[in-house]
């Protein structure tokens, strides 16, 4: 029965091989000789719904039984932290407004006459790249993370690494620092090359339209 349940009748029908594994997992968590044994429950953890076999041996009565269960099942049934139900249900909130997003009309002109691209030209001018942080400048974080002192009480190695701090909450700020700088990078080349697309400079490619309709859309380029 297993391997009707979890290879053929139900599992022939799942492509990907984890999902195929997961599957046989509860198949072989199921079906099994326990369901055999009378007042047998599925679920070892307290939920709203008791998952067991009836007392019955009447076709009628398992089909009874059946129409009363829960048309959505509790994460704990299969295993799962109570949260996963709220995680599953964000990304598909998530999803469904996304979409909703990607089918509105992009052609047609926005308000005062503009259309959707010198919109967001507009915002990329006037508001986004104003507001961005100036890059960093090495020489400077260098120097000031070479003479931050760090907690009381705790001593700092002799040793320098190419004049830079040892203590670790210093190194930890250096590493934080680049990893933001390769950030601003990106974002602030992006913005401009959203610019030049729209204002013909460059040629505008599939990454800057899905960046124009983000930023159109009130949303976050992929890329960032």
């Amino acid at each position: 029965m297993q391997y009707m349940v979890g290879e053929v009748q139900y599992g022939g029908r799942v492509t990907d091989d984890l999902d195929r594994s997961l599957f046989n997992t509860y198949c072989n968590l199921w079906v099994r000789e326990d369901v055999f044994q009378l007042g047998y429950c599925f679920n070892t953890t307290v939920t709203e719904f008791n998952y067991h076999i009836p007392e019955a041996v009447e076709h009628q009565r398992f089909l009874e039984y059946i129409q009363t269960m829960p048309g959505k099942d509790n994460p704990p049934i299969f295993g799962l932290h109570p949260n996963a139900d709220l995680t599953f249900r964000l990304k598909q909130s998530i999803e469904m407004i996304n979409t909703l997003l990607d089918i509105q009309p992009k052609e047609a002109s926005g308000g005062g006459g503009k259309s959707r691209e010198e919109e967001v030209k507009d915002k990329l001018e006037k508001e986004l790249l104003p507001n961005l942080p100036p890059d960093f400048n090495p020489l400077d974080v260098k120097e000031k993370l070479r003479t931050l002192k760090g907690p009381k009480g705790l001593a700092e190695s002799a040793k320098k690494e190419e004049g830079m701090s040892t203590i670790p909450l210093n190194i930890f700020l250096r590493q934080e620092i680049e990893r933001f700088q390769m950030i601003l990078t990106i974002v602030r080349t992006t913005m401009i090359s959203m610019i030049d697309a729209i204002d013909g400079t460059v040629i505008m490619t599939a990454d800057l339209v899905d960046s124009i309709n983000a930023i159109y859309d009130f949303r976050v380029p992929y890329k960032w």
